[in-house]
């Protein structure tokens, strides 16, 4: 006999209907929510179990960046602040305090932000905020990247254009202006990766963070009326740079821009240490003469185009070779043997040398435009730097003046070229010096004239046994 399905004593069908309704949807819900955080998810369970395909999955699925934050935090993140226990906020003020994003902020600031910011995960190819949109939040980014784009209206045309104003790493800060101005998104933020990231909600910003946030603004007002870079600029364009701005700080020996480091679409202003621009040359050598001579090394079509006349001239060397045979057996085996060595002259050597350029100073701006192949800045000192959007610096280029200043650096900082030839040249001179040193000493003849008379009687007994 079947069971019948009991209902809640009490409740119409009406409110037993909607009662059912809401059960599914907080289920949905529930799935969605999980799917959606799956990506981080994933860390609770990464060990290999008796499953062979599921190991398989896990040994070969892509290794993504994640933040450094652990999955207990995360959880508690992902809590409603009211619902966070003082043990919960604990734990993340300190979790939070060694984030790279937080280090500009003072102690008591990071522990009101352990109580009012939540983790959020957004999966790529996802709108993060949306230009004109009415703003709700503000983001701390924590591992992924997002593409900044700017939709503008061109009055001639008339028709609507995208503009792509670069990309957010982690550490990024983005969503403040809005906030604190009370206007509409200026720019779209969307995903290119998996992105996790921190939100602080618009009533907790005005709270915790809006007058911290305010005080850097006017700190990076007051870095700019200290250079005359920005002397033609008005209080209006230095507040919206202050704005857009940024302000960073480096340890030393740590690389500040390149090797995809750093961000590429800001121009660096020091403002306080010194910092060192290092190329590394990659060059051919091959022995001539029992020389070693060396090539600046060429493109990876220039390289193709070079290995087709190799390829010819070993061609027209083999037809050489059979046209000798046919003379004399000698002459082929003394003809092949030298084949063997040309050979093998015809496939240079790649080596690798990093070459220190220049130095900056404070007061110095770099990656405004000048030519920056294969190098990279290294800080000499701890280091601060304040990072302007290098689309501005177009935007507001009043008396040419980042047109001269790019000009400058192209002109002063020595290209790939010279400093290979300055390179070779220093190499040519120490291994000369070196020969010369060595000829001179093996001409020279140094003869020893001591012996154990002309050591003191002091050190004699002192060191007894030394001198039997």
């Amino acid at each position: 006999m079947s069971q019948r399905k009991k209902h809640a004593p009490g409740l119409t069908p009406q409110e037993r209907a909607a009662r059912a309704a809401k059960a599914r949807r907080r289920f949905k819900a529930v799935v969605r929510l999980v799917l959606t955080n799956i990506f981080w998810l994933g860390d609770l369970d990464d060990t290999l179990g008796e499953n062979v395909m599921l190991n398989i999955q896990k040994l070969t699925r892509k290794k993504v960046k994640k933040s450094t934050l652990t999955t207990q935090e995360k959880i508690i993140l992902s809590k409603p602040k009211e619902e966070r226990t003082e043990e919960d906020k604990h734990l993340l003020n300190r979790a939070i305090g060694g984030l790279k994003c937080f280090r500009r902020y003072p102690p008591n600031v990071k522990s009101q932000l352990a109580a009012v910011t939540y983790f959020v995960y957004i999966g790529p190819d996802r709108v993060i905020v949306k230009q004109d949109h009415v703003p709700k939040a503000m983001y701390f980014l924590l591992s992924g990247e997002g593409a900044v784009t700017v939709k503008t209206y061109d009055k001639m045309l008339k028709e609507w254009s995208v503009e792509d104003h670069g990309t957010v790493g982690p550490g990024t800060m983005f969503g403040e202006v809005a906030l604190i101005h009370g206007i509409a998104r200026t720019a779209t933020i969307t995903t290119t990766l998996p992105c996790e990231l921190l939100m602080i909600k618009k009533e907790d910003f005005d709270i915790v963070l809006k007058d911290t946030v305010w005080k850097a603004w006017e700190q990076i007002a007051k870095i700019m009326n200290r250079y005359s870079y920005f002397k033609d600029w008005d209080a209006v364009t230095k507040r919206e740079c202050s704005i857009i701005s940024r302000t960073k700080s480096f340890i030393p020996d740590e690389v500040i821009l390149g090797d995809d480091i750093g961000l590429p679409n800001y121009a660096y202003l020091i403002t306080k240490g010194t910092c060192s621009l290092i190329e590394h040359l990659q060059m051919t050598s091959r022995m001539v003469n029992g020389t070693k001579k060396y090539k600046l090394h060429n493109s990876q079509s220039e390289e193709e185009d070079n290995e087709i006349k190799s390829s010819n001239k070993r061609m027209s060397m083999f037809k050489l070779q059979r046209t000798l045979s046919k003379k004399s057996s000698m002459r082929m085996s003394m003809k092949s043997g030298s084949s063997k060595l040309s050979r093998q002259f015809l496939i240079p050597k790649v080596e690798t040398h990093f070459i220190k350029v220049c130095e900056f100073y404070e007061g110095a701006i770099f990656n405004v435009g000048e030519n920056f192949g294969r190098r990279r800045v290294v800080s000499d000192t701890s280091t601060n730097c304040l990072l302007i959007p290098r689309y501005w610096l177009g935007k507001t280029n009043k008396g040419n003046v980042w047109n001269r200043v790019q000009q400058f650096l192209n002109n002063n900082i020595p290209s790939t070229r010279m400093i290979f030839k300055g390179w070779v040249k220093e190499k040519n001179f120490k291994d000369y010096k070196k020969k010369m040193i060595k000829d001179l000493l093996a001409q020279k003849k140094v003869s020893n004239m001591n012996s154990i008379h002309n050591v003191p009687y002091s050190i004699r007994l002192k060191d007894k046994g030394c001198y039997e």
